[in-house]
């Protein structure tokens, strides 16, 4: 099972392309060789990048959804916009899907700094600004701790042992 860790600043050059950072590369190593698939985030305004294997389990939950009916394939069609598989070149880049990048505010004449992060089995791609904005901002109004003590009686429920915040 996958663990990406890390907060890895990138610049992404005017064709989109960008240095995958070493160290998930090297997380990836045995994962790298089948790809990555990039997506839209259903919840931010950012990109995802799955190791193939990962994206190939969200499918198989995907696919467990009704071919005749309707919200299903709403979602389907909404999901699944965008998606693409991209690999690496022999020089360690990635060449990033221009026509996602303005989903997550990334343009690359004005503003080509990103940050990628990794989240259990996947990462995201953030512009800078969205990172600055959406993730290092600790005045949303959300309390972490409440938050926190939902989401452990969630994975209580779930079957798991939960968390405690100390």
């Amino acid at each position: 099972m996958l663990n990406l860790l890390g907060e890895h600043h990138c610049k992404l050059d005017p064709k989109g392309r960008m240095m995958f950072p070493a160290k998930l590369r090297k997380q990836l190593e045995n994962e790298i060789s089948n790809g990555l698939v990039v997506n839209r985030d259903i919840f931010s305004k950012c990109l995802v990048l799955y190791p193939k294997t990962a994206w190939d389990k969200v499918i198989a939950e995907l696919n467990r959804l009704s071919r005749y009916d309707e919200d299903h394939q709403l979602f389907l069609q909404k999901f699944m916009k965008g998606a693409t598989l991209v690999e690496l070149d022999e020089a360690g880049r990635l060449n990033m899907p221009t026509v996602l990048l303005p989903f997550a505010d990334v343009d690359v004449k004005k503003n080509n700094e990103i940050v990628i992060t990794g989240v259990l089995d996947k990462m995201k791609l953030w512009s800078k600004d969205n990172y600055t904005k959406y993730v290092l901002n600790d005045d949303d109004g959300i309390d972490f701790k409440v938050l926190a003590k939902k989401i452990g009686k969630d994975i209580e429920g779930l079957g798991g042992a939960g968390f405690k915040m100390n």
